[in-house]
């Protein structure tokens, strides 16, 4: 739990001014008279202090235990949550007995988290590890990846249905486990560095006011690769009919590929004035589709999923406005 103490500022001499620290937090870090401390300007302005620049961070651990009553799925989302909150070992221990349901979290929680994997087992306890680091890999660079499969699915998706191919529609539904594990280390890049304020700018962000904004445009990108999915499934329904798809239909979905490429491409070049035109483009599509008469259920299925990625873009192109308009506040504050 953080404290909060209160000095007052004094002068000495002429043009120093000076605070004292707390007591009780030098004892604690081991430092004395002559001891070096550090002091850091933070973006909002605040300032940090502490003892030692390259102090990692310490491995954090912890047991879980599956119990009898457990439900598999329930389970795995309380691991998954440790591992977004910074704990890099996490062993799992369960009775001999409940090995099966256990193999079931193992499964699940490798084919959902990027390198979190079981490097040390026996018959009662499965210990993952992060072998991974968040930090491996720019939040920037991450983003970058999650927007390139996330375009590749919606393409894929409007290449099958277009060409009535199979192969290529299951392959997107299996390419949405990259694009979940993608969304999860951003997710746990966004954690870490709101843990660890100082370390901001080192993750390419002015203040940590954008990272909601961030984690915002992360999760709409997830769930326009699930809706990827959706249209992928229910177009194999439909070419198993021998059915085929309407020209409307595809130009609809082609033209949320492209607002969907538009509104993420802005995402790293924070162009305001471009992210209206492109929020009016979606808004335009948007109407377009609610104004068409559907009666089959089929295409009445694809056309709410091809309205959902577009209302995702839209909630892709607020996070650039947003994420602008704070960059700006900061400028201006300085």
């Amino acid at each position: 739990m953080s404290k909060l103490y209160i000095r007052n500022l004094q002068l000495t001499g002429n043009a120093t001014y000076t605070v004292s620290v707390p007591k009780e937090w030098v004892k604690m870090l081991g430092l004395d008279k002559g001891s070096k401390i550090y002091l850091e300007e933070m973006p909002d302005g605040s300032l940090r202090i502490y003892s030692n620049p390259t102090k990692e961070t310490p491995t954090l651990s912890k047991e879980m235990e599956l119990g009898k009553g457990d439900d598999v799925e329930s389970f795995v989302r309380r691991i998954i949550a440790a591992y977004l909150a910074g704990f890099s070992i996490v062993t799992l221990k369960f009775d001999p007995e409940l090995r099966d349901q256990a193999i079931s979290v193992r499964r699940m929680l490798e084919s959902s988290v990027l390198g979190f994997d079981v490097l040390r087992e026996s018959k009662s306890e499965f210990t993952f590890y992060t072998v991974i680091d968040e930090d491996s890999m720019k939040l920037s660079d991450a983003l970058a990846k999650l927007r390139e499969d996330t375009h590749y699915m919606l393409e894929d998706t409007h290449s099958g249905m277009r060409n009535l191919d199979q192969n290529v529609l299951r392959g997107v539904i299996e390419q949405d486990q990259i694009v979940d594990k993608l969304y999860l280390l951003i997710t746990k890049q966004i954690t870490s560095m709101l843990m660890r304020p100082f370390k901001i700018k080192d993750y390419g962000l002015e203040s940590a006011a954008e990272a909601p904004h961030i984690f915002l445009a992360a999760r709409s990108m997830e769930r326009i690769s699930d809706h990827a999915v959706l249209l992928a499934k229910e177009s194999l329904n439909m070419i198993s009919e021998g059915r085929e798809f309407p020209d409307w239909i595809l130009g609809e979905l082609r033209e949320s590929i492209n607002l969907f490429d538009s509104s993420t491409r802005l995402l790293f070049e924070l162009d305001q004035w471009e992210a209206d035109e492109v929020a009016r483009r979606i808004n335009e599509a948007i109407r377009s589709l609610k104004g068409r008469s559907v009666s089959d259920s089929w295409l009445q299925i694809l056309a709410n999923s091809i309205e959902r990625v577009l209302g995702y873009s839209m909630n892709i192109i607020e996070a650039v406005i947003d994420i602008s308009l704070i960059r700006e506040a900061v400028k201006r504050s300085e």
